[in-house]
């Protein structure tokens, strides 16, 4: 339950703990946000930070049919974000659900770092990725 009293502001968690100057990722849900470094979760919307693109990586959950995603990850490779777009042999939601099976915080930066593309490569790996 999210509870938003400006309607004007975004709707961000972990901002207290994020270093702006550092590379940021950004997730989805609070608890992903818990196991990154560095890392902001999103709210459920869109987030715009007064940084370089190329210094955000966004990090979606592992949902190739939600149209709602793939439009969302359409519109942050359009504008020049890092995006990382899950392997097939990663078959749980997000970040959490990796955790709590069992791997390590490391495996799953590890799997994040492998599977990070931008531009055209984002673009292309996203086509074969989604399965809408």
């Amino acid at each position: 339950l999210t509870v938003k009293i400006d309607t004007s502001k975004q709707k961000v968690y972990g901002l207290d703990r994020v270093n702006l100057q550092e590379h940021i990722y950004i997730v989805e849900g609070p608890i992903d946000s818990m196991f990154i470094d560095n890392c902001l979760a999103a709210g459920g919307a869109d987030l715009t930070l007064r940084v370089s693109p190329d210094n955000v990586t966004y990090i979606f959950d592992n949902e190739p049919r939600n149209k709602e995603i793939i439009k969302r990850m359409y519109d942050v490779i359009e504008k020049n974000y890092n995006i990382v777009i899950w392997p097939d042999d990663i078959q749980l939601k997000d970040v959490n659900e990796m955790i709590m099976n069992g791997m390590s915080t490391s495996k799953v930066e590890d799997i994040i770092s492998r599977n990070t593309y931008n531009k055209l490569s984002a673009l292309t790996k996203l086509s074969i990725w989604k399965k809408v």
